[in-house]
């Protein structure tokens, strides 16, 4: 997939305009939970990235993504905290970005991914968290209509039994909480779920 390809031709159905709605939420029932660094990888044109830099717990955020152009068009927006934007590859991290991050945001990113990189996807999230750091995400569990369908993504669906296969019997993660949310971008409701976690520190990739 050429993702800078679909920038340039702004061809981008997963850009909705604003931030997830799931983030929103969470932020909104969990005031001040989220604090110190953040990366989201997959960032896109920043929605979510401005909408965490806000929060007065947020010391920064780095918006990652593969597409120059979509860090380009996130970089025009006006600044509302210490958010950064940077062209990379969340499967081959530089030192800089190892075990950098109190969280990690995940929206979009797990999805377009080819499955068979998801192991990879796991274990980069886990080196860019600092010991005892938090990762969040939303999970599109079935984006599957009339357009998609199982194995022609991305999208690409998951499962709850695959996450907690991938994230927790990895012994990488610890699961703190799971919900389905009850904010979603329209046509997305109840078919997404939200999972915090905790890195567990005696298992490096």
């Amino acid at each position: 997939m050429n993702w800078d390809q679909l920038y340039h031709e702004q061809h981008t159905p997963w850009d909705k305009g604003h931030a997830a709605p799931p983030l929103l939420e969470w932020m909104e029932t969990h005031p001040g939970l989220m604090r110190g660094s953040v990366l989201v990888p997959g960032s896109g044109t920043g929605h979510d990235v401005r909408a965490i830099a806000a929060s007065d717990t947020t010391l920064s955020v780095v918006g990652l993504d593969l597409s120059p152009k979509a860090v380009e068009m996130a970089s025009a927006y006006p600044s509302v905290g210490r958010e950064y934007y940077e062209t990379g590859d969340l499967f081959h991290l530089g030192k800089p970005h190892r075990s950098r991050y109190d969280w990690v945001w995940e929206h979009t990113c797990f999805c377009a991914i080819d499955p068979e990189h998801r192991d990879a996807y796991v274990s980069a999230v886990h080196q860019a968290l600092k010991p005892g750091g938090s990762f969040l995400g939303v999970f599109y569990l079935n984006p599957y209509d009339d357009e998609h369908q199982p194995g022609g993504g991305p999208p690409h669906g998951t499962s709850i039994g695959e996450l907690v296969s991938r994230f927790v019997e990895s012994g990488r993660f610890r699961l703190v909480e799971e919900y389905v949310p009850t904010r979603s971008y329209p046509g997305r409701e109840g078919l997404e779920l939200v999972l915090q976690m905790t890195k567990i520190e005696d298992r490096e990739a």
